[in-house]
C-alpha cells in the first residue's frame, strides 16, 4: 500500500486554497447562494484566530468609528431632555445652527419636520435632527411667552462630540473628566483647562475612556511633558515609530490622574506617559491593557478590517497590552485580573521598570499600575437603600413630580449653572412630602438602616439626576460625586497636598 506525503502549501498556495473553494461554491453548488454572508463568516473567524483586538467592521461599526474617532457629526447643536412627547431644550452647542437661530434654553420642539415628537423613541429623535451636512430640518418650538409656536428652519453643520463630559473646579482644584480620544480633544481640553480659570493643581479623570485616535492621546501628553520627552513607541512589523515631544509644555501644574480597569488604549498610553515621567500621580485601579496598534484597512465594499499592527511602549519600556493567546477571545475578555491590587501579583525582574526622572519603581506586565490604589466601593447600607429606592422607581416617580406642570422649563430658566443648582435648588415640602410615603410603603428588609440616614445621599441623588437632565455629565459629577464618589474625593486630597504628590514621584520638582 502506497501512502502520499501531504503536500505543504505555501502561503500563496494557502490563500489560493481559500479562493479556489469559493469558485467551486459558486460554480458547483447544488443551490444558487449568496457568497456575501459566507465571506464576512469566514473572515470573522479567521481574525477570530489572531489577537483580541483584530476585528472585521460592518458598514454600519465603519460609519460609527469615523464619527467617534472625528468627534464630529451633522446636526443642529442642542442638548435636551425628552419629556411629556416634548424636546426641552436644555443646552444650545457654541456655534451651532440652533445658536445662531437664537434657540434658547427652555425652548420646547413639538415637531421635527412636521412629525409630532409623540410617541418617537430617544433614538428616533436623534436620527430626525441628525443628517446630511447642509441638509435642512423644520422645527416646531413652543416658547414662553409666545402665544403661537414658532416655525424655524436650519440648515445642518458639523458639530463637535465634545470629548470633555465634566469640568468644573473646586477651590483652587480643578477637575477635567475625558470620555474618548477624538481628533479634538487637546483642543477642548485645553479650551475647558483655560475655562476653569486660576487653577492650582489639575485632576484627569480617565475612568471607563475606552480610547480612541492615537493622535489624540499624544496631543494631549504633548501638553504637560518637556520638549524632547518620549510619549509612547510602537514596534511591529512595519510600524516602528519614537513619539517625542516637539513643543514646549503649555500646563506645568501639580496633576493626579484617576484610572479603572475600564481605562484602555488612548488613556493608557496617556496614563503610562505621565507615569513613567514622574509627571503626575496615578490613582485607582490597574487599567485594562489595551496596548496593541490597530490599522484601519478599508474593503471595497465599504467594510473594513482593523488589523494589529503593532504593539505600544511605555516611555520606560513596559508593554501595555496585557497577555493573551491566539485565538483565546472568551478567556481574554472573562480574564479579572486586573481588578487585583498589584500587592497580590508577583513581578518578576523582567516586568520590574524605573520611571525616567525619579527612577521609582513602576511595573509592567499589562496595564497601567496606579501609584495609589484604590479598591471598588462596596455598597453600604446607606447605597444600598439608595439603590432599593431606585430599583421601586421612586427616584424616577419622583423626578416627574418635579418636572410636572412646567417644573422643567422653571428650573431650565432659573439655573444657568451647575453650581447655583447646587448651592440653591431644593426639593419642595409637596415632593418631600410624597417621597416620604413612598419610602415608607417601602419594604427593604435586607437592608438594616433608618430612613433618616439614607435621606441625605438619596436626595443628593435625585438632585444629581436633575442637574444631570439640565447639565449633561457635569452637573451630576457636581452634584453626586464629589460627595459620594469615594475614588474622586481621594483624588481632591491628594491634588490638595502638594507636597505629598512630590514625595511619591521621588521629589521630581526640585530636579526640574
Amino acid at each position: 500500500m502506497h501512502v502520499c506525503a501531504t503536500a505543504q502549501l505555501t502561503k500563496q498556495q494557502q490563500i489560493q486554497k481559500l479562493n479556489f473553494v469559493y469558485q467551486q461554491i459558486r460554480n458547483n453548488y447544488v443551490d444558487d447562494v449568496s457568497l456575501e454572508p459566507l465571506v464576512e463568516e469566514a473572515v470573522i473567524a479567521t481574525l477570530g484566530e489572531l489577537d483580541p483586538h483584530s476585528t472585521y467592521l460592518n458598514r454600519e461599526q465603519v460609519a460609527a468609528m469615523r464619527n467617534r474617532i472625528s468627534g464630529e457629526y451633522a446636526g443642529i447643536g442642542i442638548k435636551y431632555l425628552l419629556h411629556n412627547d416634548t424636546i426641552v431644550i436644555c443646552q444650545t452647542i457654541a456655534h451651532s445652527p440652533a445658536e445662531r437661530a437664537k434657540i434658547s434654553r427652555g425652548d420646547c420642539i413639538v415637531r421635527i419636520d412636521n412629525r409630532a415628537i409623540s410617541g418617537l423613541s430617544q433614538d428616533s429623535i436623534a436620527t430626525l435632527l441628525k443628517g446630511e451636512l447642509d441638509s435642512k430640518v423644520s422645527l416646531d418650538i413652543i416658547r414662553r411667552g409666545e402665544a403661537n409656536p414658532l416655525n424655524i428652519t436650519l440648515k445642518r453643520d458639523n458639530i463637535d462630540n465634545s470629548a470633555i463630559s465634566a469640568a468644573f473646579r473646586i477651590g483652587s482644584v480643578g477637575y477635567i473628566s475625558v470620555s474618548a480620544f477624538s481628533k479634538p480633544l487637546a483642543t477642548e481640553f485645553y479650551a475647558a483647562y483655560r475655562e476653569l480659570g486660576n487653577i492650582e493643581q489639575l485632576i484627569i479623570d480617565l475612568r471607563d475612556n475606552g480610547g480612541g485616535a492615537i493622535s489624540a492621546a499624544i496631543d494631549l501628553t504633548s501638553l504637560f511633558l518637556k520638549k524632547g520627552d518620549v510619549m509612547v513607541t510602537t514596534e511591529g512589523r512595519t510600524d516602528n515609530f519614537v513619539y517625542e515631544k516637539k513643543t514646549k509644555t503649555l500646563i506645568d501644574l501639580p496633576l493626579v490622574v484617576i484610572i479603572n480597569e475600564e481605562s484602555a488604549s488612548a488613556s493608557e498610553i496617556f496614563a503610562g506617559a505621565i507615569q513613567d515621567h514622574d509627571r503626575g500621580l496615578i490613582i485607582g485601579r490597574r487599567s485594562y491593557g489595551k496596548g496593541l496598534v490597530q490599522k484601519v484597512i478599508d474593503l471595497k465594499d465599504g467594510t473594513a478590517l482593523c488589523l494589529t499592527t503593532a504593539r505600544y511602549k511605555t516611555p520606560a519600556g513596559r508593554i501595555i497590552q496585557r497577555p493573551y493567546s491566539m485565538g483565546g477571545q472568551d478567556s481574554y475578555y472573562s480574564d479579572m485580573s486586573r481588578y487585583n491590587h498589584e500587592d497580590s501579583e508577583v513581578h518578576p525582574d523582567s516586568l520590574t521598570f524605573r520611571t525616567l526622572n525619579s527612577g521609582r519603581v513602576v511595573y509592567g506586565g499589562g496595564g497601567i499600575i496606579p501609584d495609589i490604589y484604590i479598591p471598588r466601593d462596596e455598597p453600604q447600607a446607606v447605597e444600598q437603600y439608595v439603590i432599593a429606592a431606585i430599583e421601586a422607581g421612586i427616584v424616577e416617580q419622583i423626578i416627574k413630580q418635579v418636572y410636572a406642570n412646567g417644573g422643567l422649563q422653571r428650573i431650565i430658566e432659573e439655573y444657568e449653572t451647575e453650581q447655583e443648582f447646587k448651592d440653591s435648588f431644593m426639593l419642595d415640602s409637596e415632593v418631600l412630602l410624597h417621597l416620604d410615603t413612598m419610602l415608607n410603603d417601602m419594604n427593604i428588609p435586607h437592608v438594616a438602616i433608618k430612613q433618616e440616614e439614607a435621606m441625605p445621599q438619596l436626595l443628593a441623588y435625585i438632585k444629581a439626576n436633575i442637574a444631570q437632565h439640565i447639565f449633561g455629565d457635569v452637573g451630576y459629577r457636581y452634584v453626586y460625586n464629589t460627595e459620594y464618589d469615594s475614588t474622586l474625593k481621594q483624588a481632591f486630597d491628594y491634588a490638595c497636598d502638594v507636597e505629598l504628590i512630590d514625595s511619591i514621584l521621588g521629589g521630581t520638582k526640585q530636579q526640574q
